[in-house]
């Protein structure tokens, strides 16, 4: 996710999913002999859309020309693209937000049930699943996270099949509208 904002700390781009570099896993080759459940998870992975050089261009033009790049929106076209919050939505937040202070300051098993709660609230925000699943197949003291996110005993719900439920890869990201 990103969000533009000028020198003078006006928004000129509401929070859109975002990305200036694309992927090296669209353009890796899928290893023959793969377990099928991470030969389906390359596939998908690989179907997501990069708008990674547009989104660039975009950025640079803003750039270049300040408030008259054709991307700088006024705070009117803000506040009608930013994608609209309601009770579920703000409460979600809210106990995604308790969630992670309990991880932090009491432990991990502290956040499970807010964090369920922001799931069922919103469950359309793959923020609060991936950061979720992440923190529960991770295996303690791991050097990276673990991103394959699979199926675990704590959350409904993992990265793959709420993909493929979600219409696929192709469906994974709002595209921004540049």
């Amino acid at each position: 996710m990103a969000v533009w904002i000028d020198e003078t700390g006006v928004l000129v781009r509401p929070a859109e999913s975002a990305s200036i570099e694309r992927s090296p896993l669209r353009d890796m080759e899928v290893p023959p002999g793969l377990p099928e459940r991470m030969d389906t998870m390359f596939r998908e992975v690989k179907k997501i859309p990069d708008h990674a050089e547009a989104y660039r261009a975009a950025i640079v033009d803003w750039a270049h020309h300040g408030a008259a790049s054709r991307f700088a929106l006024t705070p009117d076209e803000v506040v009608e693209r930013s994608q609209p919050r309601g009770d579920h939505e703000a409460r979600a937040a809210a106990c995604f937000e308790l969630g992670d202070h309990l991880r932090r300051t009491v432990g991990p098993d502290a956040a499970v049930p807010w964090w369920r709660e922001a799931h069922r609230l919103h469950p359309a925000n793959w923020t609060y699943k991936r950061q979720a699943w992440t923190l529960v197949t991770t295996p303690e003291g791991a050097e990276e996270n673990d991103l394959v996110q699979g199926p675990n005993d704590v959350y409904e719900g993992n990265w793959l099949d709420d993909v493929l439920a979600g219409g696929g890869g192709e469906a994974y990201t709002v595209e921004p509208q540049l």
